[in-house]
């Protein structure tokens, strides 16, 4: 049986453009695992031979929290993922919050190749956060993004990560919500925090 390389082909590109993660288990072995947002087509015929199920390792629990904890702060909401997005609308009840942020670059460094860091990667991981006031005409209240930018390279040489970054905010009583402008991470998380009442 031949399977045609063009069908090789756009397999290995459905791969690539929706992304591939492997996951570690509690016991060290590996799980693949392909997301995908489209059907995988197969003209391949497959036998049916008796099938044989096995059961998928217990998930590790997830910590509550990517970010220390801060004495005097709770976290009101927290928000995850890879790609870019507008976040549900949130209330922030009291008159100050801060911001707490953290990303993982998809890969090492991100300067070119006269960069201080020495990285020759053409990859520029980014993130940007942009706080939009709901309560107020959808006002841009500020920009937020890592100051320095995304450069695992430039970490390792300086021996210091600088994650997780924060925000300070001295306004709230509003609604907000968060538009989030992604490029080449891996994943990113922004817990919002606010004053815990006494």
């Amino acid at each position: 049986m031949e399977i045609s390389p063009l069908l090789v082909i756009a397999l290995i590109l459905l791969i690539l453009v929706t992304g591939c993660t492997t996951q570690q288990t509690s016991s060290g072995s590996r799980i693949s695992s392909v997301t995908t947002t489209q059907p995988v087509v197969s003209r391949v015929p497959t036998p049916s031979p008796a099938s044989t199920i096995t059961s998928m390792p217990t998930p590790m629990p997830t910590p509550t929290s990517a970010f220390p904890e801060s004495s005097g702060l709770a976290t009101l909401v927290t928000f995850s993922g890879q790609l870019g997005r507008t976040s549900d609308i949130f209330s922030v009840p009291t008159g100050y919050w801060e911001l707490w942020y953290t990303a993982d670059p998809l890969t090492a460094g991100g300067q070119d190749s006269v960069s201080a860091s020495g990285s020759n990667s053409a990859v520029f991981p980014y993130l940007s956060i942009q706080v939009i006031d709901k309560t107020n005409s959808d006002r841009v209240v500020e920009t937020v993004e890592p100051p320095g930018g995304l450069d695992k390279t430039l970490w390792a040489k300086s021996g210091m990560d600088p994650r997780p970054w924060k925000q300070k905010f001295y306004e709230g009583n509003k609604e907000y919500c968060f538009v989030i402008t992604t490029k080449h991470l891996k994943s990113y998380t922004i817990e919002v925090r606010i004053p815990k009442s006494r």
